[in-house]
């Protein structure tokens, strides 16, 4: 059975709803302009699975129908996945094709068992509750059909034969997948030409799983890392799970950038620094030339217009209300809105920018090559967490009285916090019960109490920089920065000292 490297990549909606801007486009580019391309239109639904890794749709056809399944082979990341197909002819009974295709090959009889009692296009799923009971599950009724456009060009591109499948379907974003059978050489081919399709026309990297509504902020999602993970596959969950919550937030902020969406974007981007100063092992020259820079500049962007969400919404009001003359501050919390817009449009235009494309697109390339390399000297990640728990951990710990400490040095504590909590999200299936839920909640609280400290001091720098602040309001600042200072340390004290040090599960 084949096994496919591919890259997906996705488009802004175009303009007539058809793609033949985008073909224009890509015919633009010379591996294309040597194809010719195929156009079909067709119905397509997808029907769904329990089971993870699996994908099952059917396609209709001038009539015909073909199931098609898909198998993911690797870690699933935004915009890249391995995986073999299986595919069969359906008859009208629909039900009945499925059983037969499960029955068909030994892959497919544990993934498909149950797909047939999910075609019903007007009942939902009934399963018998545990008291015997018939529930009804909504949530799992077939999707609706819909119609697709595809557009297909078979390429001869760095010794790989490429098959690249443009498809617009109804209320959804063009998506181009560049796809080759996985051999010497192919990885470099789908991701050389994805790099010629990004630079050409109006593509950037798949954001992967959709999020409904999508515009709403996407989390962190909890990761669920296996016992038996060597320490290269746990690194490559974690950096695919944190592609998500990056590629999502940037998926739903085309829709509208908002103050959630800066925020979350800057979580992804604090939890990638994270993850790599965790498995700095890892960090090659790749990563250093082609990645670092252009990600410093994506970042920078973020933590200027988070920190004028941060100083408008919150700093500014928390002084307000606490003058005896509120009025005195709307002028000045205008003007820092005017600030706060400028900084975002400039986010807003970076997402929509070739250099952040290419970003993404390196950063995938990078992470799908290191997943695919062969781990010479495999180490569980059980053995690797706990030690970089416990090194961690004593980073903090070791530090004499916050109190005691200058603004600087307590910002660095409040950076390592922030790390430790990060690392036991990620290592969260292999801690202890105690460890997940106190330790993690007093390292959130800690964080929280520095900051708002840190949060004083940046103010003071805002507000340097408005010329519409008045001497009261910076003497008002200041005082503020002060109090808070003294106040949060010593609560920051408090928390570090009641925290206990992080574990994993006595069972391993």
């Amino acid at each position: 059975m084949t096994v496919w490297v591919e890259v997906a990549l996705q488009s802004h909606r175009s303009d007539d709803g058809t793609p033949g801007r985008l073909v224009a486009a890509l015919e633009q580019i010379p591996a294309f302009a040597g194809a010719t391309s195929v156009r079909t239109r067709l119905a397509a639904r997808d029907i769904p699975l329990k089971p993870p890794g699996w994908r099952l749709s059917v396609e209709t056809l001038d009539g015909a129908r073909l199931l098609c399944a898909v198998q993911e082979e690797s870690t699933p990341m935004p915009g890249f996945t391995r995986y073999r197909t299986f595919a069969r002819p359906a008859g009208e009974d629909l039900a009945a094709s499925l059983r037969e295709f499960a029955e068909a090959e030994e892959a497919l009889r544990g993934p498909l068992a149950k797909a047939h009692r999910f075609v019903a296009p007007d009942t939902a799923v009934t399963l018998e509750g545990d008291s015997g009971e018939t529930v009804a599950v909504p949530d799992r009724r077939p999707e609706p059909e819909g119609e697709v456009e595809r557009v297909e060009w078979r390429i001869g591109a760095g010794g790989a034969d490429i098959l690249a499948t443009l498809e617009t379907c109804e209320g959804g974003r063009p998506e181009l997948r560049l796809a080759a059978p996985a051999a010497n050489g192919s990885l470099d081919a789908v991701f050389t030409l994805a790099g010629e399709v990004i630079d050409a026309a109006p593509f950037f990297i798949a954001p992967g799983e959709a999020h409904e509504p999508e515009s709403q902020p996407v989390h962190a999602a909890k990761l669920d890392l296996p016992r038996s993970a060597t320490r290269r596959e746990a690194f490559v969950a974690i950096a695919a799970s944190v592609a998500g919550q990056w590629f999502g937030n940037e998926d739903a902020a085309r829709a509208g950038l908002g103050a959630e969406h800066v925020h979350q974007l800057r979580v992804a981007q604090r939890r990638l620094k994270t993850l790599l100063k965790l498995f700095r092992d890892d960090v090659d020259d790749t990563w250093n030339t082609r990645i670092a820079p252009d990600l410093k500049w994506f970042g920078d962007l973020l933590a200027d217009a988070r920190d004028w969400d941060v100083f408008t919404d919150k700093t500014l009001a928390a002084y307000a209300d606490s003058d005896d003359n509120p009025a005195r501050w709307q002028a000045l919390i205008a003007a820092a809105d005017v600030k706060r817009r400028v900084a975002r449009d400039t986010v807003r235009d970076a997402l929509a920018s070739k250099r952040y494309a290419r970003l993404t697109l390196a950063f995938i390339e990078w992470l799908a090559r290191f997943a695919s390399q062969e781990d010479e000297k495999p180490m569980r990640f059980v053995s690797y967490a706990e030690k970089r728990m416990r090194k961690d951990y004593r980073r903090i710990a070791r530090v004499p009285d916050l109190v005691s400490l200058e603004a600087r040095e307590r910002h660095r504590v409040r950076i390592h916090a922030k790390r430790l909590r990060y690392a036991l999200e990620f290592f969260r299936s292999v801690t202890s019960r105690r460890t997940r839920k106190e330790t993690a909640s007093l390292l959130g609280e800690l964080q929280t109490v520095l900051g708002e400290a840190n949060d004083a001091a940046v103010a003071a720098d805002r507000l340097a920089s408005i010329p519409e602040a008045t001497d009261y309001q910076r003497g008002f600042a200041r005082a503020w920065g002060a109090a808070s200072a003294r106040k949060d340390a010593q609560e920051g004290e408090r928390l570090l000292r009641s925290m206990r040090r992080p574990r994993v599960k006595a069972s391993l």
